[in-house]
């Protein structure tokens, strides 16, 4: 049963809030973004559908794979967006929603005497979400240079441009200095101390990071003073972290294992700013419990009454009596059993699978929940424009013969309340939801990767074995559907190819299609 299901609505090819890529060999990642209502609604719902089409021949059916298994490799992670503001925002002393102008705040509460523990957490967090919005920032500039830089070239002074970033990272340097300084000068917890240096560290890799990406994508194009000074903003901040004795140094002819890992432990530090609580809740246990005693309740009534009829008419301890009690008591297990499997398939067509509460952990505020339900479907059971994004990359009229196909249906509804969200942030709106998906287990029945065929040559007038890939195309159509009210707003498509082969992932595609 569909957790919601949509009535109207314009169908749209376009759907930039979406991505998936390879994260790794076993793990595909999706990003899907949502943004809050900003009227008056007290909710914002939101309702994302994925179809994997699996190859047959990877044996992925409801008899091998149930829903506990597809719940165990898919990983969900929940978090605000990052606010985007540039380097030069960050740094205006009259822009209010500035964590750096927050941090300098509630510093210099703390260095008049206001110590409370209020101060020193609101210090932290905002510590956090400068470090993120740093990173956001510098990766967005380079992003956006490197992919529009023909046009921006056309109608900017490019090395001004260049010129004007860098000088904002130099004094964005000084104002972390300056920070610096007054913490360490202010008696104040050691705790705050380390989040700090955590928060300058990585903010320094990021800064190196990024410039040295911008380098090395525009060594050639741009003039020898921005070079020279990108250069030089460049070992700045690797003296500044060998200053520091930071972890997050490299160092040549080394493994660099403990670099890899103190990055990790930073970057989750600093991110869980952003991140949501989840608590999961099982809406299916309740009712099973209900019905099982229902059910063991009609079964013992069936065993009484049959037995006080059986007591009627034959003496106790005799055959007849003995064989009668014997036929009931397998009869009065049949019924509960029975019973029982009808209430699980009631149970499962009322509610969802699996049921999650949206926390956000610093208020300790519910802000939104979500519903999630997952089935293997038939494909007459697949709506048609599903199936014709599907068919749209075929090559013949007859190719999907050739590659039959087993459907999981994935179905999420999120609801955020608006007001709770608004209540208690002002920067903070708009929702990230990570999923990431284990492929592991659709590999247990896949064939050798690396396969050998014997061709002809011609040339060479011999015959020659030829390696041969083998692999499979994972397809993922996602349909996301936006609500206003409970009027369908606007639904969006979007298609993915994951192609596997036994060792994992190769690469991940997105293909065209058409409606």
């Amino acid at each position: 049963m569909p957790i919601l299901k949509p009535t109207d609505g314009e169908k749209i090819k376009e759907w930039k809030e979406s991505s998936i890529k390879r994260h790794d060999l076993y793990n595909f990642e999706s990003k899907i973004d949502y943004e809050l209502e900003l009227t008056e609604k007290k909710k914002t719902l939101y309702l994302i559908t994925t179809y994997f089409f699996i190859p047959s021949s990877l044996l992925i059916n409801k008899d091998s794979y149930n829903k506990d298994q597809f719940f165990s490799d898919l990983n969900n992670r929940i978090r605000f967006k990052t606010p985007k503001m540039s380097i030069k925002e960050i740094l205006n002393k009259r822009n209010e929603l500035s964590p750096m102008n927050t941090i300098l705040k509630s510093l210099k509460k703390i260095e008049h005497g206001n110590f409370n523990i209020g101060n020193l957490t609101k210090i932290q967090r905002e510590l956090c979400l400068l470090a993120d919005i740093i990173k956001v920032s510098l990766r967005d500039r380079f992003n956006h240079i490197q992919s529009n830089y023909n046009e921006i070239k056309e109608q900017y002074q490019i090395q001004d441009l260049v010129s004007e970033y860098l000088e904002s990272i130099k004094r964005l340097q000084l104002k972390l200095e300056m920070i610096g300084n007054r913490i360490y000068l202010t008696q104040i917890p050691i705790k705050l101390r380390d989040s700090f240096q955590f928060a300058d560290e990585y903010i320094s890799l990021q800064i190196e990071k990024w410039l040295t990406s911008f380098l090395k994508v525009f060594e050639e194009k741009i003039n020898q003073e921005n070079k020279s000074n990108m250069i030089e903003l460049i070992e700045k901040e690797q003296k500044h972290r060998e200053y520091l004795k930071s972890s997050l140094v490299i160092f040549e002819n080394a493994n660099n294992e403990n670099f890899s890992y103190q990055e990790g432990i930073m970057k989750k530090y600093v991110q869980s700013v952003l991140y949501l609580e989840k608590k999961k809740k099982d809406p299916k246990s309740q009712s099973l419990e209900i019905f099982y005693s229902v059910a063991a309740g009609v079964a013992m009534f069936f065993s009484l009454f049959f037995g006080f009829f059986i007591l009627s008419f034959f003496p106790m301890y005799s055959i007849p009596f003995i064989l009668g009690s014997v036929v009931i008591y397998m009869l009065k297990d049949r019924i509960k059993d029975n019973i029982r499997g009808i209430s699980q398939k009631a149970v499962g067509s009322l509610f969802p699978d699996r049921r999650i509460d949206i926390v956000d952990g610093f208020n300790k505020e519910k802000i939104g929940k979500s519903k999630e339900i997952v089935n293997f479907k038939s494909k007459d059971k697949i709506p048609r424009e599903i199936l014709k994004i599907r068919r749209s990359s075929n090559i013949s009229s007859i190719e999907e013969r050739g590659k039959p196909e087993e459907v999981i249906v994935y179905e999420k509804k999120i609801t955020l309340f608006n007001k709770k969200i608004k209540q208690f942030h002002t920067r903070r709106k708009d929702i990230s939801d990570v999923i990431r998906f284990n492929i592991r287990g659709f590999l247990r029945y896949a064939d050798d990767p690396n396969q050998s065929l014997s061709k002809w040559n011609v040339d060479k007038n011999m015959i020659e074995n030829i390696q041969v890939s083998k692999v499979y195309h994972l397809n993922l159509i996602l349909k996301l559907t936006s609500f206003k009210g409970k009027k369908v707003k606007k639904i969006s498509f979007k298609k993915f190819r994951v192609i596997i082969d036994q060792k994992g992932i190769k690469r991940v595609l997105e293909p065209e299609f058409t409606l």
